[in-house]
């Protein structure tokens, strides 16, 4: 049982909860691609079998996110689970104040990954440390903002909002940042996931609908589902047999044999690459060598090695 599945978190469960329901339910080797906090609901990837060797490639996908903020009431965990450190009183915003200040993240942001967090740390999960009651130095980093907007604000503590952002946001210190930069302090109430790349909320499944015969049945989405509506080729057996030996092609032989049309390669870029049966054989990466031009090189092989 090979491909993806986009999962329905439901709050109360962590994401290894998750995937240890899938896997008593299919006993093949599960993973996930990005966690969601306990409290966190929404779209969580699920990979099993061979998809379990494509979880890097989603680690650039952008989420989109749904948020509560709960203005005037700062935690430890900038979430509803931890100790109030700060409180403020006596504030209200007009929606064209919160406007100002949201807008004023979009683009590059930088943040300190919370303590609170799965982030490791000389091989320990910063959560580990502090439950210990110890804080661990961390570097801040870069994360970029796509979009934020508001989607609802109910004066003088609740501000509902939605965020595109790149992989290694949280939002949970983005809630943080927002109730720091109008002055009164907050924490994020709840979060929704509604995206990762491709993986959409309206089209996920909830756990008591996943079984072995909804699997079978279509749930499973295909080992090439990343990568649905990308670049892509399809070639004869010859090539096809080359890749999965580990060889690589060169663009001028490739330009000659290709069955379908293709788009001008661009280094680094990751393609699949199909037989004439438009079976999914390899996944393919464009490098351009000095000298030679183009050649494409094979990541991962999804078809079994035939001499035939």
């Amino acid at each position: 049982m090979d491909g993806f599945l986009n999962v329905l978190k439901p709050p109360g469960l962590t994401s290894h909860d998750v995937v240890e329901h899938i896997r008593k339910i299919t006993r093949v080797k599960v993973g996930h691609g990005g966690t969601l906090d306990p409290g966190a609901a929404g779209v969580l990837p699920v990979l099993l079998g061979k998809a379990t060797r494509l979880s890097s490639y989603l680690v650039d996908f952008s989420k989109t996110y749904r948020a509560e903020l709960f203005l005037g009431l700062s935690t430890d965990t900038a979430d509803a689970s931890g100790k109030i450190i700060k409180t403020a009183s006596s504030f209200n915003f007009s929606l064209k104040d919160i406007e100002k200040v949201l807008q004023s993240f979009e683009g590059e942001i930088m943040q300190i990954p919370p303590m609170f967090s799965a982030l490791k740390h000389r091989g320990k999960k910063l959560y580990e440390y502090a439950r210990q009651g110890k804080t661990v130095e961390r570097n801040p980093r870069a994360v970029k903002i796509y979009s934020i907007k508001i989607l609802e604000y109910l004066p003088p503590q609740r501000l509902y909002f939605e965020v595109k952002c790149s992989k290694g946001t949280y939002i949970r210190t983005l809630c943080a940042q927002i109730g720091d930069a109008l002055g009164c302090g907050g924490h994020m109430a709840f979060l929704l996931r509604k995206e990762v790349g491709p993986f959409v909320l309206s089209e996920s499944h909830a756990l008591e609908d996943i079984s072995g015969k909804t699997l079978s049945e279509g749930l499973l989405l295909p080992l090439d589902f990343l990568f649905q509506g990308t670049d892509y080729l399809i070639l004869g057996h010859k090539d096809i047999l080359s890749l999965l030996q580990g060889r690589f092609l060169p663009l001028k032989e490739i330009s000659n044999r290709a069955i379908n049309v293709f788009c001008e390669p661009v280094s680094e870029k990751v393609i699949p690459v199909y037989t004439n049966k438009k079976e999914f054989a390899v996944l393919a990466r464009w490098k351009y060598a000095h000298g030679s031009g183009f050649i494409l090189k094979p990541e991962k092989v999804f078809k079994p090695f035939n001499k035939d």
